[in-house]
This record gives C-alpha cells, structure tokens and sequence, in this order.
C-alpha cells in the first residue's frame, strides 16, 4: 500500500518512535559499555553527525512512502511530526532513566566530562583558571541535563521543540521536491 499525503502524520509518527528508541538504546549501551566516551568532544561530534544521517535516512524514507514527492508544507509538517515524536520520546526516556533508575548517572559521568574538558581546553591553550571558570559552567548545564527538576525538564523540552524546528525547517528546504507539472518527452513517447 502506497503512502498517501493525507496519513503523512501516521508514518512520520511511526519514524519518529524509530528514532527515538534508536536514540535511547544508542545512550543506554554507551552509558552502560563506554561512560568515558560521554565526556569526549570527539563522540560528541560524531553522534551529532551520527543523528543527522538517521535523520536524512528517516526524511528521505519518508518522502519515498508517499511517492516521492512533497512541497514544502508538507515535508515541514512530516520532518517536524517526526523529530518531535522522536525528541519527545528520547527526552520522557532519559528522565524516567536518569532519575528513576540510575540517580548516580552524574557522578559517575562527571568525572569522564571533566576531564575530557579540560584536556581539549589546555590543547587550545586556555589558562587553568580560564579552564576551571569553563568547566564550572559545563558542569551545572550537564547535572540539569542527568537530574533535571520538572520545571527545568519543560524548560529543556521547549528548548528541543525550538532546536527540531529550525531543523526541521532546514531539511524541509532541502528534502522538498515538488511534483512535476509537465510530464517529460520520454516518458510521453513510453505512453
């Protein structure tokens, strides 16, 4: 059964779950099997570039479900749907995770963040105070990140719905393809 536009928010819902649960499982093995890489800047930036490419792998799926074609609009409304399923899940998870069961997941990840960052801030040439100052401020982000309250849970939240957005707006622009108005010579002389 072909994908319509019309039960675009169905699979662009469905995608969204993969994602998530991708998500999650990816966080739960490098917590349990490499808690050190979480305070690496490289695995950082290679799980970034990691998500970008589901996410292009997941846009691309989608658009291909309801025959390849999308304005605008609609890629907008199945990118966005999708990402914050996916978000929406990845974040319920984490705090159920990180408060329920492994309160301790700060303390045992502090230690591997800290010294990742300060080792990449001294390889940049930045003073110990500089360093101390930098490492300080990182530290209090991340613990509202493993133990948020409720309120800084929404606040997070919110500020991931805005982050899905502009992204989602990025890939609508680039993942658009309209439907051809004309049918070209070749496939007129198929006919």
């Amino acid at each position: 059964m072909e994908l319509t536009k019309q039960n675009l928010n169905k699979e662009a819902s469905t995608n969204g779950i993969i994602v998530g649960i991708l998500s999650v499982v990816v966080g739960i093995v490098v917590y349990y099997a490499a808690p050190s890489l979480l305070g690496s800047i490289g695995f950082g930036i290679g799980s970034m570039v990691v998500s970008i490419l589901i996410y292009v792998f997941f846009t691309l799926d989608l658009r291909k479900k309801i025959g390849g074609f999308w304005n605008f609009r609609e890629a907008l409304k199945g990118i966005f749907l999708m990402a914050f399923v996916a978000g929406l899940l990845y974040s319920v998870v984490n705090y159920a995770f990180y408060n329920f069961i492994e309160p301790q997941a700060f303390e045992k990840v502090a230690g591997y963040m800290e010294a990742g960052t300060s080792k990449t801030l001294e390889n940049m040439g930045m003073e110990q105070d500089q360093i101390d100052e930098a490492i300080s401020k990182q530290m209090e982000g991340i613990k509202e990140q493993y133990n948020p309250t409720v309120g800084q849970f929404f606040k997070n939240l919110g500020i991931a719905v805005l982050v899905q957005f502009v992204m989602s707006l990025i890939f609508a622009a680039i993942f658009k393809k309209e439907e051809p108005i004309f049918a070209t010579p070749i496939e007129e002389e198929q006919e």
